[in-house]
């Protein structure tokens, strides 16, 4: 059974480089650097994206590192959307495989999927800064409660949405300072629904 946590050793070892070498090019102590590697401090996306290049690597590599070791004629590619303009990135995130995809998520087509990497707050008491959130593209509307992927003042955010009686649908956060509110569903841009988290342990 394979126990790596991140993929900061592999890469690092690979690159015959010292984790004193790393944590210098990166900027950090070598404890910290240390603490990380060994997941001892989790490994989020922010972390990843500022130690990816220095072992040419990609972050969401780092994050899963058997992604590196797949062969991934065997897997459905997850791409990542982009922060903010749509559009279509040229690499995929993460892959899973077809039989495994079926089973976290029937209905479910490759091409129709992509990741999110969380970096707030908003909804903590479900998804963690950090996480990643395969969002079904597919389900553009809010037929029923759920979390969804939404477009708000052109950042990509994500809510907890309930269709109500009346026809609007109720936009509820974790976060205690961002207020419960009503939208009608034309009002709302919605990009997918949050179909499957993905965190460490």
């Amino acid at each position: 059974m394979n126990d790596m946590k991140n993929g900061i050793r592999l890469f690092r070892e690979r690159k015959k480089m010292s984790i004193s070498e790393l944590a210098r090019r990166v900027g950090v102590t070598r404890q910290h650097m240390g603490r990380l590697e060994s997941s001892k401090r989790k490994l989020t996306s922010e972390w990843a994206v500022r130690i990816a290049p220095h072992l040419e690597t990609t972050p969401q590599e780092l994050i899963f590192p058997n992604i590196a070791k797949a062969d991934l004629n065997r897997f459905q590619s997850v791409f990542e959307i982009a922060g903010g303009d749509g559009a279509f990135p040229s690499e995929p995130s993460i892959s899973i495989q077809q039989d495994l995809l079926a089973n976290l998520m029937p209905g479910a087509t490759s091409h129709k999927l992509q990741l999110v990497i969380v970096d707030n707050d908003d909804m903590n008491r479900h998804i963690g800064r950090g996480d990643a959130v395969i969002v079904d593209l597919d389900n553009k509307t809010a037929t029923r409660p759920g979390i969804y992927a939404l477009r708000i003042a052109g950042e990509l955010q994500l809510r907890f949405l309930s269709p109500t009686t009346s026809g609007t649908i109720l936009v509820r956060s974790d976060n205690p300072n961002i207020p419960e509110e009503t939208a009608k569903p034309g009002d709302l841009s919605i990009i997918g629904r949050a179909r499957l988290k993905i965190s460490t342990i």
